[in-house]
């Protein structure tokens, strides 16, 4: 009775919505992201400092490096030029530049891919984009840019010769490389089939060496201990679901449930952020049946509709240790593919669509928020139980009419079983 009262109270979802926000910023950004290991940094002056660096994904380290000199001293910040560079032990390595960013300049951090006679940087920023960059041996640093370009033309397909608009990769850096490494003709062909990433401009620079200074190997900066860990995974759960109106009338929409089974996968120790966040998707079914209780005489079934439908929630989680059994958080948004409609009574239907007597059919997608919490155990190496809960709010029961304002809440709780691939 109380978790049906709960899922009917009607609360303000864009005040919840920013004060999670608001939450979860201030409580990551407190403490939660320190995976400090030992490391250096380089002054402007030209000392080397040893101590601790804080690993904390290359979209945050491109712009900032928080160092402590003993483990348990003051935590120091420091920003692009504030110090000339940075480096975990054995591993990834910084250095402040100088870039353009559209019509102005700005200090970050560099991070070395590789260096060589051909050395590959890249800067990652806190939006998620990377930029790459070539600094050739004795030359100076240059961007290795692809800039998409829209354009618009005629459809020849159609009668009517319709604008259509569609983008356009320039892939300048093809170009780019093609000038810098020209002393090289056998790379050529690879060059010009080249994407624009960090595996294959390490791989780019790998071989130019190999070729142009036979048994001088290259410097890698990899960190062995982040390499990428793809979880396969089987999920057990139940999910209820409520139907809201929202359209002026009396809500006596009942909780329903299903159970449910799915796959999924989850990926971790993603290079660009902090160690102990991941990401998960699953594909689970469901069979629900929604019911409303009209009170109208000559409404017979209270049933509204069935609907067989997958639930894809997308989710960023994020883990509160490093230990075997960790809490996480998770938040993102759900993607339903509902199928197998079926409408009961007919007078039903168009109460709940608050007497729009048009015939809507039910949309195919839905798209929902989600946000839950759960607990995390490693039983070994390769097996992993995830046991959580989410609650998720999705937008237009129908989802065909744009003056709609029927909405769905769920909450699912489920039992993960997962598998480490590699």
């Amino acid at each position: 009775m109380g978790f049906v009262n709960f899922m009917s109270c009607k609360t303000n979802l864009m005040k919840i919505k920013v004060a999670l926000l608001i939450f979860s910023g201030i409580f990551l950004a407190n403490n939660l992201f320190s995976q400090f290991k030992p490391g250096y940094i380089i002054t402007n002056s030209n000392d080397t400092v040893k101590g601790y660096l804080n690993f904390e994904g290359s979209a945050i380290n491109c712009n900032q490096c928080t160092f402590i000199s003993m483990p348990d001293s003051v935590k120091h910040f420091y920003l692009p030029g504030e110090i000339k560079a940075f480096r975990f032990s054995g591993s990834k390595y910084y250095m402040t530049e100088i870039i353009r960013d559209k019509n102005k300049t700005e200090k970050v951090f560099l991070e070395w891919l590789v260096k060589g006679r051909a050395s590959m940087l890249a800067y990652n920023s806190p939006d998620m984009k990377a930029r790459y960059f070539i600094l050739p041996e004795n030359d100076t640093l240059t961007e290795l840019v692809n800039t998409v370009k829209t354009i618009i033309a005629k459809d020849v397909k159609t009668t009517n010769n319709q604008n259509i608009q569609y983008q356009h990769s320039q892939n300048e850096y093809i170009g780019t490389l093609l000038y810098y490494l020209r002393d090289c003709p056998p790379l050529t062909g690879k060059i010009q089939t080249t994407p624009l990433s960090s595996g294959s401009l390490i791989k780019i620079a790998k071989e130019y060496q190999a070729a142009t200074c036979p048994g001088v190997d290259c410097e890698f900066f990899e960190d062995k201990q982040r390499g990428l860990k793809v979880d396969a995974l089987l999920s057990l759960s139940y999910l209820s679901s409520r139907f809201i109106l929202n359209n002026g009338l009396a809500e006596n929409a009942p909780v329903v449930g299903s159970p449910g089974i799915g796959l999924g996968l989850n990926v971790s120790n993603l290079p660009v952020l902090p160690a102990k966040f991941s990401f998960s998707m699953r594909v689970d079914y469901y069979n629900l049946t929604y019911k409303y209780d009209t009170n109208l005489y000559y409404v017979h079934d209270d049933r509204i509709c069935n609907i067989k439908y997958l639930r894809i929630p997308w989710q960023v989680n994020y883990n509160f240790s490093y230990k075997r059994f960790s809490p996480f958080i998770s938040i993102g948004a759900s993607t339903n593919l509902r199928f197998g409609y079926k409408e009961f009574d007919e007078y039903l239907p168009r109460v709940v669509r608050n007497n729009l007597y048009e015939i809507l059919k039910m949309s195919v997608l839905q798209i929902g928020l989600t946000g839950g919490a759960g607990v995390r155990y490693s039983v070994s190496d390769k097996f992993i139980m995830r046991l959580g809960i989410d609650y998720e709010h999705d937008f237009r029961f129908y989802g065909t009419y744009v003056t709609e304002q029927s909405y769905i809440n769920n909450l699912y709780f489920g039992l993960s079983l997962c598998y480490r691939l590699n």
